[in-house]
């Protein structure tokens, strides 16, 4: 059975409603996706060095505790 819609407006539907399912943004550009990608990697280095820093706070603070 041959569909009554145009079939390009089926294919704009059905990515559409892949896009809601999946959280995939197709309308962005390749760069706003590396923006984005950069940015997500300075997060991470930011948190990363944060959770360095609390570990050797801690670390220093049972050194102290035991040696002095």
């Amino acid at each position: 059975m041959i569909s009554k819609k145009p079939i390009m407006q089926q294919f704009l539907n059905d990515r559409n409603r892949h896009e809601l399912a999946g959280g995939f943004d197709y309308y962005k550009t390749g760069i706003q996706k590396i923006s984005d990608f950069k940015k997500a990697k300075d997060r991470a280095k930011k948190i990363s060095k944060i959770a360095e820093g609390i570990e050797l706070a801690e670390i220093r603070k049972d050194f102290k505790s035991i040696y002095s």
